[in-house]
């Protein structure tokens, strides 16, 4: 009798247990939300980033080869020296338009939120200067650094990135409590 008792129960959980499961298709509507996308994109960082960079490899090649120009930075990795942890750094880097049209950057932006660049918003010439100011904040970030900036300009290929380096001589610790 025990065992028909033991044998009913588990059967009925697993009847229990299979009812539950099973999925049923709801009768809902589907609702297509729409949003204005340009000031979603003037409010959201990344996504501005991303869809530029879709603009840019959506574009014909033909379109493309029509506006694009050539940067050329005077190194490939820039060395910023030596710092003390907390310090803010700031550095210029020049770069040439080695093309035939006007060099336009469109936006810089760095590897992480430490390194801010800013960039001048006018058209540089064919053969002349620019400049991008890098600004690395060294807080917590003792020891070997290397960050890098990406510039998104109507060139070939359409980002190029400057690298630099920065050592960060750590804080140091007087007593127990610091």
């Amino acid at each position: 009798m025990r065992k028909i008792i033991y044998a009913l129960s588990i059967i009925c959980f697993i009847i229990l247990f299979v009812a539950e499961c099973r999925q049923r298709e709801s009768e809902g509507k589907i609702e297509v939300q729409k949003f204005n996308r340009d000031s979603f994109l003037a409010t959201n960082k990344t996504i501005h980033q991303a869809d530029s960079m879709a603009n840019i490899t959506n574009a014909t090649e033909a379109e493309r080869q029509k506006t694009i120009t050539s940067i050329k930075f005077d190194k490939e990795v820039y060395d910023f020296g030596q710092c003390n942890e907390g310090d803010v750094i700031k550095k210029t880097v020049e770069f040439t338009n080695t093309g035939k049209l006007p060099l336009v950057i469109t936006q810089a932006y760095g590897s992480c939120g430490c390194t801010i660049p800013t960039y001048d918003k006018e058209p540089v010439q064919p053969g002349k200067k620019g400049k991008i100011e890098i600004e690395f904040n060294s807080a917590n970030k003792p020891g070997a650094n290397t960050k890098s900036v990406m510039v998104e300009a109507n060139t070939n290929p359409p980002i190029t990135t400057v690298v630099f380096s920065v050592k960060v001589n750590s804080k140091e610790k007087k007593g127990w409590f610091n």
